[in-house]
């Protein structure tokens, strides 16, 4: 739900307008719902139906969805303007999640992993023998688990479920193709981060440097080495841990390998504002932040652990009979709801509560799926998102009429 308080900061002063968008996967549908809503009000007050969401915020920060939310709501069509509505972000979503997410390609790829893995129809003693090999000259215990699973599920009287969890643990679950085709695609690979129209900031976690690496228009302005692609970021950010491969991001001879910006922010809110401080010189109360969530589980809903989980190896964090991943998602939503009470005590502590919004929306441990790219579960999403824009209605319309009063004092000077 959202929340908002009661004290106003004057609209006429220097106020810097900042958009925050969670990550989320699929579940990314809910921000772009409430941002359709928002835009389409914005529209309305202006009586303008060309003005967009990147023409109200002065900083746009997104993490793993959000981050390619804030890329679409930032890229420059050949006119300088926006190239996507909010609504056609939610359009994307529903027409490409299958395929970002299609089961048919990871299994494929599974198959073809495991047709790799030399001759089939090994005989036991040779898969031993190879056992017994990679043992004795493996230096690292992580490939000599690695290469003992994938000569296992070589033989034949191994079951196909279990040859297909193996390769789940071996690989990640989603090659990523068509989701680096697609961003390529829908952005173009020669736009960089420094073109957009208003400044990004999107976190991504370098796993050789071990350490967040934040993109960000005005670092990209100053740094050619931070000035990449934007699709590449886009592909970065989204790079979750067992769900997509790392990507390797190469600017200026700099390489980055680069995961999930989540792992550092997967609620981008604090970072955003941290950076807006730093860059503009400004208090709390010359910031106004919009934080749109993406949906987090609630109650007892939060996560299915069966009877003991006391007796959880490695195996059970990072691997359930859905195919979840309970470590990360604990660490994700977890670090979630801290940024979201230390921003909400943040601007309260500071009579500036009406300063900060954040909207959320409560799901079931169904619902909260990153991956589920089925009908049902987008048309779940779908009415989540709207039944999230009806209970906020009134404080989004505040909200926007806010931004429009900021952007037409700014004018006026």
């Amino acid at each position: 739900m959202g929340s908002i308080g009661s004290k106003q900061s004057d609209p006429h002063e220097e106020v810097i307008t900042v958009l925050s968008i969670d990550g989320g996967g699929v579940r990314g549908i809910i921000a772009s719902i409430v941002l359709s809503y928002l835009e389409s009000i914005l529209q309305g007050l202006e009586n303008d139906k060309e003005v967009r969401i990147a023409d109200y915020f002065d900083f746009i920060a997104g993490t793993s969805t959000g981050g390619l939310i804030t890329a679409m709501l930032t890229a420059p069509d050949h006119m300088k303007r926006p190239l996507f509505t909010a609504k056609e972000i939610t359009s994307f979503y529903i027409e490409n999640s299958k395929n970002i997410f299609s089961k048919e390609s990871t299994d494929a790829s599974h198959h073809n992993q495991a047709a790799k893995t030399k001759p089939q129809n090994p005989s036991t003693f040779e898969v031993a023998q190879n056992i017994v090999r990679s043992i004795s000259t493996s230096s690292s215990s992580t490939n000599i688990l690695d290469n003992i699973l994938r000569e296992i599920i070589r033989l034949d009287i191994i079951p196909q479920p279990v040859r297909k969890m193996a390769m789940s643990i071996l690989q990640p679950k989603y090659d990523g193709c068509y989701l680096h085709e697609t961003v390529k695609e829908r952005l173009a690979e020669e736009l960089v981060i420094s073109e957009t129209i208003t400044n990004v900031i999107i976190p991504t976690f370098d796993i050789k440097r071990f350490r967040p690496i934040i993109f960000s228009t005005l670092k990209a302005k100053r740094d050619e080495s931070m000035d990449p692609p934007l699709s590449d970021v886009c592909i970065a950010t989204s790079a979750a841990p067992c769900y997509f491969p790392p990507h390797l991001l190469t600017a200026s001879a700099k390489e980055f390998h680069l995961v999930d910006g989540g792992i550092a922010a997967n609620n981008p809110s604090l970072l955003a504002v941290c950076e807006v401080i730093k860059e503009k010189k400004v208090d709390y109360s010359k910031i106004l932040l919009l934080s749109l969530g993406t949906g987090e589980q609630k109650g007892k809903d939060k996560l299915e652990v069966g009877e003991d989980p006391s007796k959880w190896g490695i195996l059970n964090w990072l691997w359930q009979n859905d195919n979840s991943n309970p470590l990360l998602d604990i660490l994700m939503s977890s670090a979630d709801e801290m940024i979201e009470m230390y921003m909400s005590s943040i601007f309260q502590s500071r009579g500036l509560s009406e300063n900060y919004l954040r909207i959320q929306a409560d799901l079931s441990y169904v619902e909260a799926a990153l991956d589920d790219s089925s009908d049902e579960n987008l048309n779940r999403l779908l009415k989540i998102g709207e039944d999230l824009v009806e209970k906020n209605e009134d404080i989004l319309t505040y909200f926007a009429e806010r931004l429009v009063d900021i952007r037409k004092a700014r004018s006026s000077k």
